[in-house]
C-alpha cells in the first residue's frame, strides 16, 4: 500500500513538472537554489568538493558562483527529465534550435560499423536519447530505480520514443553487444562510479578516478567507433544537441590508455560548459586506495 501510494505521488509529481511553463520552471529552480544554499544541503558541499578538486585555478568567488549555477541547472534537468517522459516527441523536438557537430556522428554512423555514443550527465540527456532513438536503432543501458512501479513507468515513457532500454547486467551487457556488432547504435553514460569489480583508476581533471571500463572493453569486442553526445540547456527552453568526437586513444588496447582517453573525451565535453554537468553526484568519493572521499 504504501508503495502504491509513493508511486502515484511520485507520478503526479512528474505530471506537474512536465506541464508547468518555463518561465515558472525556471522561477522554481531559482527558488529551490535559494533554499539549498541556506539549508546547506547535501548537494552543495558535494558541488564544491567535486569542483575544488577539477578547478583549483578559480577564485574562491568565481567557485561559489560555479556552485550556484551547477545547482541551478541540475534543478532544471530534473524538469527536463519530467517533460521528455511525458511531453510528445514532436514538442520536444521543435524546441531544440541547433544541432552542432552532427558531421562526427554521421561519420561515426556511416563507417559500417556500430556506434556507442558516450553520454556523460551534462546538460540535458534525455533529449539527446530522444533525438538518437527516433532516427536510429537504438539500445541503451541504465540502472532501475528501488520501486518497480516507478521503474516500469519511466522504462515505458523512455521507450515511447524508439529506444530499447536494457537493465544493467549479464543479459544486458550481452544485448548491447549483439546491437553493436549488428551495426546498431548503443547509449553509454561513462561517468558513472562503477563497482570496484567493474571499474579501474584514470585520470579526470587530473585526477584518479574509479572509471568504468565497459566502454572500453564494448569497442575492443565489437570494433565499435564512439561519439561523444550531449544537450545543452538555453534560454527560453531552447536546447542545443552537440556531438563531439573522442580522444582516439580510447581505441587503444593498453585499458589504461583506453579509459584515458574515454574519461579525456568526457572532460572536454564538460568543459564547453561546466555549468550544465552534474556536479553533485560523488564522482570522486574513492580514493585510490578504495577509502572514500569525505564530502561534508
Amino acid at each position: 500500500m504504501i508503495k502504491r501510494v509513493q508511486f502515484w505521488l511520485g507520478w503526479l509529481f512528474i505530471q506537474i513538472l512536465a506541464r508547468i511553463p518555463y518561465t515558472v520552471a525556471n522561477g522554481l529552480a531559482h527558488v529551490s537554489v535559494g533554499f539549498m544554499w541556506m539549508a546547506n544541503s547535501r548537494a552543495r558541499p558535494i558541488t564544491e568538493v567535486n569542483l575544488g578538486i577539477c578547478f583549483p585555478e578559480m577564485t574562491p568567488e568565481q567557485r561559489q558562483s560555479l556552485v550556484k549555477a551547477s545547482l541551478f541547472e541540475t534543478n532544471a534537468s530534473i524538469i527536463d527529465m519530467a517533460r521528455c517522459w511525458v511531453r510528445s516527441k514532436a514538442d520536444l523536438e521543435e524546441r531544440i534550435s541547433k544541432v552542432d557537430g552532427l558531421e562526427y556522428l554521421d561519420e561515426t554512423a556511416a563507417a559500417g560499423r556500430g556506434t556507442l555514443v558516450l553520454l556523460p550527465h551534462l546538460g540535458s540527456w534525455e533529449i539527446v536519447s530522444l533525438y538518437l532513438s527516433s532516427r536510429y536503432s537504438v539500445t541503451a543501458l541504465y540502472r532501475e530505480p528501488r520501486t518497480k512501479a516507478l521503474a516500469d513507468f519511466i522504462r515505458q515513457q523512455r521507450q515511447r520514443h524508439g529506444a530499447r532500454l536494457i537493465s544493467i547486467g549479464t543479459a544486458g551487457l550481452r544485448a548491447v553487444l549483439q546491437a553493436l556488432r549488428a551495426n546498431d547504435m548503443a547509449l553509454l553514460f561513462p561517468d558513472q562510479v562503477p563497482p570496484r569489480h567493474s571499474g579501474q583508476f584514470a585520470p579526470f581533471f587530473g585526477e584518479p578516478t574509479l572509471t568504468m571500463t565497459l566502454g572500453s572493453k564494448l569497442l575492443q569486442r565489437s570494433g565499435a567507433r564512439a561519439v561523444c553526445a550531449y544537450c545543452k540547456r538555453l534560454p527560453g527552453g531552447r536546447y542545443e544537441l552537440v556531438f563531439r568526437p573522442v580522444d582516439e586513444a580510447i581505441y587503444d588496447v593498453d585499458l589504461n590508455t583506453s579509459l584515458a582517453g574515454l574519461n579525456k573525451s568526457v572532460e572536454a565535453c564538460v568543459r564547453e560548459c561546466p555549468e550544465q554537468y552534474q556536479w553533485e553526484y560523488r564522482r570522486f568519493k574513492f580514493l585510490t586506495d578504495y577509502r572514500r572521499r569525505y564530502y561534508w
